[in-house]
């Protein structure tokens, strides 16, 4: 496993990174081993990477979650390095903490209160608590993990999707599960799903959980698919096709990134129908809100700089198409 560089890098073009305002912040993986991810700021629809400049030093090797826990700080994941970091609005570094030890790899997080996140580990099999204000990491009683990577909390319950690691551990136990985690009786239990399951959403609204499943290469039906479950987990609808990411709501309607179509699905109306097509060759990776505006992380072919598009009202046309880095992932708006 490639380990992230904290060599110090000043760039020469620093004072060109100095934004009047910042209106959001667009994490980019990277490619895994080239520690390249990158963290960027838009500001009046101009972009520059921020990190380096910011801080002196790389942001390292695949980044792969970012949460705001406050009106001014955030958390990074850094997966290869498996650093937290702890950032301001301004992407500086406020705290950094690294999980020691080989065979680790920090996936995705989720808010539990006001000073706790939980955080997925697809080596170790663990899933842990950071304590973000006191700089303090703890393991869940979580037996028989299997590739943890999504994770999500909602109703004193911490929902894990256990991927299975594709198909390097898709015949181990708990396999394509997803575990129900009691936070207040630290109890567990697993519920099969679909095939490498990656993430885990709650809705609020409907008390309902979505969990996006991939597939895998080697199987004839690798189409992948969403699953919708009730808050007793019992299972209310399955579409299949090729989700990435998270899904999110927007009045009755949810939006989700299928292949190469945004499509929708309505509270009342059992169906999902597609609201708009991607016409081009380019990769999308992501998709995320935007003050009630979806936007759509665009990876181009994945080994490129991408870019951040923003669609209109009505999510039907590209009103801005912003440069970043990367592979981008998430958009976190001011």
């Amino acid at each position: 496993m490639s380990a992230c560089s904290n060599d110090n890098v000043q760039p020469n073009n620093c004072d060109d990174t100095v934004l009047p305002s910042l209106d959001m912040l667009v994490l980019c993986e990277g490619l895994y081993g080239y520690d390249n991810a990158s963290l960027w700021g838009i500001g009046n629809s101009i972009s520059h990477e921020i990190f380096t400049c910011r801080n002196g030093r790389k942001l390292g090797d695949t980044a792969n979650d970012m949460i705001q826990i406050s009106d001014s700080l955030y958390i990074i994941l850094v997966s290869t390095s498996n650093e937290i970091l702890t950032i301001d609005k301004n992407g500086t570094i406020v705290h950094s903490f690294q999980v020691k030890g080989p065979g680790h790899f920090i996936k995705q997080s989720c808010i539990l209160n006001d000073t706790m996140i939980a955080i997925t580990d697809l080596y170790a099999d663990k899933v842990y608590t950071f304590d973000h204000k006191h700089k303090q990491l703890d393991s869940l009683n979580i037996p028989k993990l299997c590739a943890p990577d999504g994770i999500e909390f909602g109703k004193n319950q911490l929902v894990i999707a256990n991927s299975g690691y594709g198909v390097f551990r898709k015949d181990e136990v708990n396999a394509s599960t997803i575990t129900i985690y009691d936070v207040k009786s630290k109890s567990s239990r697993f519920v099969k799903t679909g095939t490498n399951p990656q993430n885990v959403t709650y809705d609020n609204m409907t008390s309902q959980w979505l969990i996006q499943y991939a597939h895998l290469t080697t199987m004839p039906d690798s189409l992948g698919g969403l699953m919708i479950y009730d808050d007793m987990f019992t299972e209310m609808q399955h579409f299949r096709g090729q989700f990435m990411g998270m899904q999110y709501r927007i009045g009755v309607n949810r939006f989700a990134l299928c292949g190469k179509s945004i499509v929708r699905f309505n509270d009342s109306i059992k169906k999902m129908d597609t609201v708009f097509i991607n016409t081009s060759n380019n990769q999308w990776y992501r998709i995320g809100l935007n003050q009630n505006r979806l936007y759509i992380c665009n990876a181009r072919n994945y080994m490129l700089p991408g870019s951040i598009l923003i669609l209109d009202a009505s999510a039907t046309k590209i009103d801005q198409d912003i440069s970043v880095g990367i592979n981008p992932h998430t958009v976190i708006h001011f």
